[in-house]
């Protein structure tokens, strides 16, 4: 495919800026897959991690004595805990440790907060398979046994958290769109300003009865290994930034805990599906820029008297 050119074309200063440009272009939408893919993958293994189960929250009761209300509260967690395991439907219940519920608040507080306010209890819940639960009688029952006590299932947070995960995957599809249409007419003004630097050349080759099809081979090959160099540089660019972004986020969640942003980043992982994308866009690039030179050429020089 990359075979040697009748023309010129190597020392054509427009050609020059071509694989620095698609190598950002290809850079930028590498960078936009990634974050569209991280994005559906951090929602699916919440989703993943939350089926079946439920979380109940249950308040803390408030008296004058801090001894009164850890016991009144204990004694409300415990109430729930005897109807969990009675109710058909509930597999397991078991109470997520005060220090847990704290060390997810910190990040968020701050720990002076987190160690003065009255934190509410909660029971980790697992769902039995075999039997379908009734959520809104458990949580009447609830509501009798402590209440104030609430159910919380996970499906608002979920549904929020789809939502954006689709909100950043169209993104990524438009910015991928952007980019493809930039390199396109970055690719149709490199090979129109090829054709006017080759004019007499390529006249030359007409009048020896060249056909149109054999100098669009010329500029096709020319413009391919253009747009492969770019698209290899651009994806390895890609990569070496999620990389650094994963280790710096890595480093940051290791010492200020789980917050945020720096979580999500943390939490990429690079599976066969996420690889294959970004190896594919210097391929599509390269496919896409071939495509585009052939089609300027042949277009060009149709016009030709």
């Amino acid at each position: 495919m990359w075979g040697r050119n009748d023309l010129a074309l190597a020392r054509d200063p427009s050609t020059r800026f071509l694989p620095g440009l698609l190598a950002v272009l290809v850079y930028l939408a590498a960078l936009a897959a990634v974050g569209g893919l991280t994005a559906q993958g951090f929602v699916s293994d919440w989703d993943r991690r939350l089926a079946g189960s439920l979380t109940i929250q249950i308040p803390p009761t408030l008296n004058t004595g801090d001894d009164a209300s850890r016991a009144a509260s204990a004694e409300r967690r415990d109430a729930v805990l005897r109807l969990l395991k009675v109710t058909p439907g509930i597999a397991d219940a078991r109470p997520i440790p005060e220090a847990d519920s704290a060390a997810l608040l910190e990040p968020w507080l701050g720990p002076e907060l987190v160690r003065t306010l009255p934190l509410p209890l909660l029971v980790d819940v697992r769902l039995a398979q075999s039997q379908p639960l009734d959520r809104e009688s458990l949580a009447e029952r609830l509501e009798n046994a402590a209440p104030g006590t609430t159910l919380d299932d996970h499906a608002r947070w979920l549904a929020d958290a789809q939502a954006l995960a689709r909100s950043v995957a169209v993104t990524g599809l438009v910015v991928i769109a952007l980019v493809s249409m930039a390199a396109v007419l970055a690719v149709v003004f490199a090979v129109r300003t090829g054709l006017g630097v080759h004019r007499n050349e390529i006249e030359v080759l007409h009048l020896i009865g060249a056909p149109d099809r054999f100098i669009a081979r010329q500029f096709q090959r020319h413009t391919g290994r253009l747009a492969a160099v770019g698209g290899v540089i651009g994806s390895i660019l890609a990569i070496i930034t999620v990389i650094a972004l994963r280790w710096t986020a890595t480093d940051t969640t290791a010492v200020t805990g789980p917050a945020g942003f720096a979580t999500l980043i943390a939490s990429i992982d690079f599976g066969l599906r996420d690889w294959l994308a970004v190896i594919a866009l210097p391929v599509a690039a390269t496919v896409i820029s071939t495509l585009t030179a052939r089609a300027s050429v042949m277009l060009s020089l149709a016009r030709l008297p």
